[in-house]
């Protein structure tokens, strides 16, 4: 993982321009408060408690809507038992280093999020208008995390998974917490997804919610 520390100070200081919030917990009060913030059925699926853990949340429509991530690394046991769970319930499986992927806010990065345009229109259009994303089911864009991974679509390293869990179109929650959609193919304009992404190199797992 790339520079921990030196991303969250990046993060921090771009979201005060936007008035994101953002923060590293690593105790259960902490974490409890925050998941609490949700609704059940966005977070249903994340550790009711936790050993340590980054929580990295932004709520902005400016931005990308509402994205609520935590990152942690897990005993060999823990983590292959946790995996063979999910696959079973799994909505879809992805390789991070799959040539086609359905990215949420696809070209949000840490360089430009403050700002607008993400991307050329014409950039835009062609990505949007794939056919081969027609079939897939939306997964975020992990660049708060690993802010200089650019090798694969998602922005995770490609040792990792991604298992969606559920991912639903539509407009779901309030309004202010969701995006405008823009960078998203009119077929998924809004809705949101959920689910874990895990690296079996190194047993780290990102529980993921994002709404847009």
């Amino acid at each position: 993982m790339k520079s921990r520390k030196n991303i969250i100070i990046l993060v921090i200081e771009s979201f005060l321009l936007l008035g994101v919030i953002m923060s590293c917990k690593f105790y259960n009060v902490e974490y409890n408060n925050i998941i609490k913030n949700y609704p059940d059925e966005f977070v249903a699926h994340f550790p009711k408690l936790i050993k340590d853990g980054t929580v990295i949340w932004t709520d902005n429509p400016n931005y990308e809507g509402t994205v609520l991530f935590l990152l942690q690394k897990d005993t060999t046991e823990n983590y292959y038992n946790l995996k063979n769970k999910i696959k079973k319930f799994a909505k879809a499986i992805y390789h991070a280093d799959d040539s086609c992927l359905l990215v949420i806010n696809k070209f949000t990065t840490i360089q430009n999020l403050p700002y607008k345009p993400k991307a050329k229109k014409k950039e835009i259009i062609e990505y949007v208008n794939k056919d081969c994303l027609k079939n897939k089911l939306p997964v975020p864009n992990f660049f708060e995390i690993y802010e200089n991974e650019e090798a694969t679509l998602s922005r995770l390293p490609k040792e990792f998974d991604i298992y969606v869990l559920e991912a639903k179109k539509g407009l779901f929650w309030d309004e202010k917490h969701r995006s405008s959609g823009e960078y998203m193919p009119d077929y998924w304009k809004h809705g949101y997804s959920r689910g874990i992404a895990m690296n079996d190199k190194t047993h780290e797992l990102i529980y993921w919610f994002v709404l847009w």
